[in-house]
C-alpha cells in the first residue's frame, strides 16, 4: 500500500490518533484523506499526518485534500499543524468541526496552496475570522460558512477587501442582508456561485445589484428567501451564465 493516493475512513469511528501514526508512517503518497466523523482523532493525530513527530513517521507532505468534517475533538491548534507541515493541501473540510474558532483561520491563511475551506456549521466562526482570513493573503477559490450564525454583512466587508480570488461563496442561513450582498457584488466580479439560501433579510434591492454586477454567476441558490419578488428575480433570470437557480419556498408575490 505504500504508493496508496486516496484513502476514505468516512464514518470509521474507531480510528484514533495512533491510526494516523501508522499512515503518516507508511503512506506518505497519500494525496487525499477523508477521516470524516473519526471522532477519536486530535490535534495530536493532524500532527502526526503534518509530520511533527518526525522520528516516528515523516508524515503525509503531498495531501492535497483532507476531510476532518465533525471531527469534534480538533482545535485551533489542528489548524496551526496543518499550516506548518501540509504546504500542498488544496481543500480541507471543517464542516461541523465546533471547537474551530477564528484564531485557528489565522494559521490558514497562511496556507498559499489552500483552494477550497469548508467551515459549514463551525458555530464559533464569525466576521473576526473572515478579517483574518483577508488580512492573511488567503488565496481561497471556494468558501462555505454557510449555518454559521456569526457571520454578518461585516464579514462581507472583509471578503470584499482581500479574498479576491473566490469564485464560490456559500452564506446559508447566515446574518446577513442587502448591504453585505452590495459589498460582494462591488469586488468579485468571478463569482460564479453563491448559495444565500435561507438568509431572510434579502430583498429585490440586493438580488438587483448581484444581476447588474455579478455577470459570471453560473449558480444562485435562493432557497427561502421569501421577501424576493419577480421584480429581481427578472434580472437574475438574464444572467447570460446562469444554468442552476433554486427558488424552493419562493411564492409569486
Amino acid at each position: 500500500l505504500k504508493n496508496l493516493e486516496v484513502l476514505e475512513l468516512g464514518g470509521c469511528c474507531n480510528v484514533t490518533n495512533t491510526g494516523l501514526l501508522l499512515i503518516a508512517w507508511g503512506l506518505y503518497k497519500l494525496k487525499r484523506l477523508n477521516l470524516r466523523s473519526c471522532w477519536h482523532v486530535s490535534d495530536q493525530g493532524i500532527g502526526h499526518l503534518a509530520g511533527l513527530n518526525a522520528e516516528a513517521a515523516r508524515g503525509n507532505l503531498s495531501l492535497e485534500y483532507l476531510g476532518l468534517q465533525d471531527c469534534q475533538r480538533l482545535t485551533d491548534e489542528a489548524l496551526k499543524h496543518a499550516s506548518v507541515g501540509l504546504a500542498e493541501l488544496k481543500s480541507i473540510n471543517l464542516s461541523f468541526c465546533v471547537s474551530i474558532s477564528d484564531s485557528g483561520l489565522k494559521h490558514l491563511a497562511k496556507m498559499m496552496s489552500l483552494r477550497e475551506l469548508n467551515l459549514r456549521s463551525c458555530d464559533n466562526i464569525s466576521d473576526i475570522g473572515m478579517a483574518y482570513l483577508a488580512e492573511g493573503g488567503s488565496r481561497i477559490t471556494s468558501l462555505d460558512v454557510s449555518f454559521c450564525d456569526k457571520i454578518s454583512d461585516q464579514a462581507l466587508v472583509h471578503v470584499s477587501q482581500g479574498l479576491f480570488n473566490l469564485r464560490s461563496l456559500s452564506l446559508n442561513a447566515c446574518q446577513i442582508s442587502d448591504e453585505g450582498l452590495c459589498r460582494i457584488a462591488r469586488t468579485l466580479h468571478d463569482l460564479e456561485t453563491l448559495n444565500v439560501g435561507q438568509c431572510n433579510c434579502i430583498t429585490d434591492k440586493g438580488l438587483t445589484i448581484i444581476a447588474d454586477s455579478l455577470k459570471n454567476l453560473r449558480c444562485i441558490d435562493l432557497y427561502g428567501c421569501t421577501r424576493i419578488t419577480t421584480l429581481s428575480l427578472e434580472r437574475i433570470m438574464k444572467l447570460p451564465q446562469l444554468s442552476t437557480l433554486n427558488l424552493g419556498l419562493w411564492h409569486i408575490r
